[in-house]
Order: C-alpha cells, then structure tokens, then sequence
C-alpha cells in the first residue's frame, strides 16, 4: 500500500524522492492543450461544456497527483505514453510537490465556481493563470511554483531545468529584455495602426452613406 500511497518515487542514485521531469512537462502540454480547446470552445461555440469538463478532469488529476500518487494520476500517465522512448529527467519531488499544491488550490477555486454556477472575472482569471503556468512548464520548463519553493528553502538538489542551483557565470539579459520588450510594443502600435484602420475606414463608409 505504501507503494501505491507516495508522493514521488525512489531512485537508487539519489537520496530523495524524485519525479520524471519529462512525464510532468508531457502532461502540462496535454492539459495547455485541452484548456485552450475549451477556451476556444467558449468563444465560438458558446457553451462551457468542454471548459467545465476540463476543470473537473484538471482538480481530479491535482487530487491523485498530491494524496496518492503522481504516476497514476490521468494526465500524467497519458504524458507517459508519449515519452516512453525518452531517457528520464529526474528532478527533486519537494518542490513539485508544492508546484502542485498551488494547482490544487486553483483547480478547488475553480471548483468552487463550477459547482455553484458563477461566472466571473476571478473565474476566467484562475482559467488564464492556469493555461499560463501550463504553458510555461510545457514549453520552457519553467516551473513557477519550484521558484516560489526556491525562495522558502536554504538548499535544493536537482531542480526542473537546474533553477535551484547558484548560476556563477551569468550572462547579461538586459538586452534581451530590451530586444523583447522593443518587439512588443512593436506589436501593440501595429495592432493598434490596424484598428484603426479598420475602424476609420468603417467611419468613412458611414459618412459617405448620409
């Protein structure tokens, strides 16, 4: 039973608990994939049908991940399937641990909203910081609640995507930051140009017209 009932499993190389870092970051792909299907669902279809099947699969998975155990919970097993042929990426459990906690809460939230029908703001605010979170571990591996569990804890060993150890050789990123944040606005002003275009163009139409 006691096999059944962990958190993490029991890797001979190491003294601590450890989960497969691959198998985590399949399953936040999985679910990034199935929230925005939802979401996408909401928009067009006009039903919350899909999105309130999503978040009830999402607490479920949440609750097996955090009191029974994290290889049988749905989508991490289904993330297991397509990573079978892939060498493991064992990372410390603790700060999954509480990585996953924070999840919990959001997926009870959301629950919460569920259960009692109310459609709000703060309800599709939990829904984006989830799908955002997810999207982060899937696609960049970064894990913002074991940065959180960094900040709480004196020493860490084998953090997702090496976050826990001290990086000496720090490369300058301020002018990434610059190039980025160049691109965005970049962005926003072509966005905004094109509106009002759009709008102007919509303005005309109707002064012709009278």
């Amino acid at each position: 039973m006691s096999l059944f009932f962990n958190f993490g499993e029991k890797i001979p190389e190491f003294d601590f608990r450890v989960i497969n870092e691959r198998e985590a970051r399949a399953s936040a792909g999985i679910m990034f994939l199935l929230g925005i299907l939802s979401l996408f669902s909401v928009f067009t279809l006009r039903t919350l049908i899909w999105a309130e099947f999503f978040s009830i699969t999402f607490i479920l998975e949440f609750i097996v991940r955090m009191f029974i155990n994290p290889k049988y919970a749905p989508y991490m097993l289904l993330g297991s399937f397509f990573v079978t042929n892939q060498k493991p990426e064992w990372v410390q459990a603790k700060p999954k641990k509480f990585a996953w906690f924070l999840g919990l809460i959001l997926g009870a939230t959301m629950t919460y909203y569920i259960i009692f029908d109310v459609i709000s703001l703060v309800r599709l605010s939990i829904c984006f910081v989830c799908l955002t979170l997810l999207f982060l571990e899937s696609a960049f591996g970064i894990c913002l609640g074991c940065l959180m569990y960094k900040q709480l804890q004196i020493k860490l060993n084998r953090c997702p995507g090496g976050v826990c150890e001290v990086l000496r050789d720090k490369k300058p990123v301020f002018k990434r930051f610059m190039l980025l944040g160049f691109f965005i606005i970049s962005f926003v002003l072509i966005y905004l140009l094109l509106e009002y275009v759009k709008y102007a163009d919509i303005i005309n139409v109707i002064i012709v017209d009278e």
